[in-house]
């Protein structure tokens, strides 16, 4: 027998077990069972709100004989056990779907049942129409969302659905882990051989693919007076049939991932964009092949940035000025400093514009029009701001930025950037990072969705670079209390807090727009303060300047009375109470955004008749690689007691093989800020 025959039996083989592994472990839909719908919880990890009892997700090209193209067809079937009320949001499933100013991705075939267990019997409820919503998420996309029916603890739901796309070129990005356990997965990812793609992998999970290949046809019949690119590449080949129609033979490419007991990806305080860590494939087009017909898709940062500039809703919008020079004019007149000039223009044009929330890197109704009605997208006010600075003379640039909700892209690509902000260099070096949408924003103190994304800088040459958006200096907050303690145990004291940098600008961003009465119930709840009095909050319009709380308060239960002994933390409602970090082993990064500076200083008289006789000591922890330290100081004057704290975080990314160390850094913290001071009845 020959090498050739040989190698074929082998693949029918491996072919043969595949498919044989994936049958069995593939659920039919429908087949629900008791043991399923009476599991109280997951057996590899009892915390689970819901699991996946299984999914699997098939990924493959159709030859749309209408079109004479293919179309990628994606269809995705899901099992899932809900324990408890925490685990109905797994009931809601949402898909968004791309679509441009000509084609759109469906949702189509959708079917889903939840299954209840009644009197020992399987009670099924389909989902109905009204449980399906659809909506325009954004420029880009739809939203096709839909809530299954009749919640309860101990449901079993499955759904099914195809998405089917006219953009070939994109295959999704497949996530392999999710944020509750998976019991069974099974991914299968088929293309035919004119189209080469190359794989990226994503998280922290082994990923176990299989690559094998696979027979297709299809009946193709060749328009004359429409030339494609299969019958410039492939012509007439194949079997003959009526009509002129021939068939086309071809390969498949087959991706098959299956996996089991998967765990659920945890996500904690401080982790950015966790669908940047979750495990996932991506699949990125090189190149295709019909015939000789080669065409190369893969491309730098260079191709992409010339690509956007020469769209007509960027590069032209930036060149339009005349709709806004009458008013730049007069706003500039007599002024020559080149900052004054280019704080003057952002703030005016902050005042004049409304951003209606929508992102994207390009104008959708265009500046002038965007100018004349006050309102527009993120492009359209943001590349506005550019070309006025630019047409005064001031060095300024327009960044592309991937937001904070946007995964990061690992390759150049045109779907990396959905937003866009101005960068202005100045002669003496210094830069400034400008976000016209931001109605709290100023000078290099930039939102939050753009400060945790990734940012590149077009350079006047069309050339690009990187940049690292998040501050250098950290941001600082200072609270200053003081009070006094009467021989019951009853606390009467007052607050001074400030808040500086981007701490007071998410402080604008969170309250700016609450009422003082508002304002007033969240300090009462957040520091467990039952009776507050005198609060006023200035600053938050000064941008610029620090927001400054300042109120009154009384507290009853904060001190311990025992016979004749006081017992109380001297920090009262500004210590940590609890580790944010409780994970006994983080995979990805801790994300702050921005490092800070928390300065702590409280003054204390003591009761008249009672003598300090216990005090905690001073403390200093510190940081390896000087990410920060700890401060803990105490002094006593007479019956009074002065404590200052200084806790400051310099890096605003923190790699995980750090994690235990911040993890124990917070948990010195925790420790030291409740100790007690003893009083003692004279």
């Amino acid at each position: 027998m020959s090498t050739c025959n040989n190698l074929k039996i082998l693949q029918v083989c491996v072919l043969l077990v595949l498919s044989l592994t994936i049958n069995a472990q593939e659920f039919k839909f429908g087949k629900v069972s008791k043991k399923e719908l009476l599991e109280k919880s997951y057996p590899l990890d009892s915390s689970a709100n819901a699991a996946v009892l299984y999914e699997s997700k098939g990924v493959h090209y159709v030859y749309n004989q209408s079109e004479k193209w293919f179309q990628l067809e994606t269809e995705v079937f899901r099992r899932i056990k809900l324990y408890n009320k925490q685990g109905f949001i797994h009931g809601t499933d949402r898909t968004y779907l791309y679509k441009n100013n000509v084609s759109e991705e469906v949702v189509s075939g959708l079917k889903g049942v939840t299954y209840n267990l009644e009197n020992n019997k399987i009670v099924k409820t389909k989902l109905k129409k009204d449980g399906v919503f659809k909506n325009e998420f954004s420029e880009d996309y739809n939203q096709h969302q839909f809530t299954m029916p009749v919640l309860k603890e101990g449901s079993v739901i499955e759904y099914s659905y195809k998405i089917v796309s006219p953009f070939v070129y994109n295959i999704d990005r497949i996530y392999l882990q999710e944020r509750i356990p998976i019991k069974k997965l099974a991914v299968k990812i088929e293309f035919p051989e004119y189209f080469n793609f190359k794989k990226f992998t994503t998280g922290y999970l082994p990923i176990n693919l299989k690559e094998t290949f696979s027979n297709g046809d299809f009946v193709y019949m060749p328009d004359p007076k429409t030339p494609d690119m299969l019958k410039q590449g492939l012509g007439v080949t194949g079997k003959r049939t009526k009509r002129k129609q021939s068939i086309i033979d071809y390969k498949i490419n087959v991706n098959t991932i299956l996996s089991s007991d998967v765990p659920a990806f945890n996500i904690e305080a401080y982790s950015g964009n966790a669908k940047n860590y979750i495990s996932s494939i991506v699949y990125e087009l090189q190149y295709t092949k019909f015939g000789d017909n080669i065409k190369n898709y893969a491309t730098t940062w260079e191709d992409i940035i010339k690509t956007i500039y020469s769209r007509a809703g960027f590069g032209e919008e930036l060149k339009k000025s005349n709709y806004y020079k009458e008013d730049l004019n007069q706003l500039l007149m007599g002024i020559s400093d080149p900052v004054k000039k280019t704080v003057l223009i952002y703030e005016f044009l902050k005042k004049k514009m409304t951003w209606n929330s929508r992102h994207s890197v390009y104008t959708r109704n265009g500046v002038k029009k965007a100018y004349k009605e006050g309102v527009g997208n993120v492009a359209e006010i943001n590349i506005m701001l550019t070309s006025m600075l630019s047409s005064v003379g001031i060095d300024a640039n327009p960044v592309l930025i991937s937001t904070k909700d946007r995964v990061a892209s690992l390759y150049p690509t045109l779907d990396g950037f959905n937003y866009v902000i101005t960068r202005v260099r100045f002669s003496d070096g210094n830069m400034m990072y400008l976000d016209a949408t931001d109605k709290y924003g100023e000078p290099n103190i930039l939102p939050d969705r753009v400060l945790h994304g990734a940012a590149r800088i077009i350079s006047d040459n069309k050339t690009s670079q990187s940049l690292n958006l998040r501050p250098k200096k950290p941001s600082e907050s200072i609270s200053r209390v003081q009070y006094q303690i009467d021989t019951h145990g009853l606390i009467k004291g007052k607050a001074n807090l400030y808040n500086m940098g981007y701490l007071a600008h998410r402080f604008r961003v969170r309250q700016g727009e609450e009422s003082l009465e508002t304002q007033e119930k969240r300090v009462k709840q957040k520091y467990e303060i039952s009776d507050l009095e005198q609060y006023d909050v200035k600053g938050i319009k000064d941008i610029g300047k620090p927001v400054n709380e300042r109120f009154e308060f009384s507290l009853e239960d904060q001190v311990e009375v025992i016979d004749n002994e006081m017992f109380f933390s001297p920090l009262l409602f500004l210590k940590y109470k609890e580790n944010i970090f409780k994970l006994k082993k983080r995979v990805y990064p801790i994300d702050f955004g921005y490092g800070y500076i928390n300065t702590i200083s409280v003054n204390i008289k003591i009761p008249e008749g009672y003598q300090i006789v216990e005090t905690p000591k001073e403390a200093v922890v510190q940081l390896p690689d000087n990410m920060g330290s700890f401060v803990y100081r105490l002094k006593i004057n007479g019956d009074s007691i002065q404590v200052s704290v200084a806790e400051t975080l310099n890096e605003s990314i923190i790699l995980a093989d750090k994690y235990p160390v911040i993890k124990e850094f917070y948990n010195q913290i925790i420790q030291k800020e409740n100790e007690q001071v003893v009083l003692k009845k004279i």
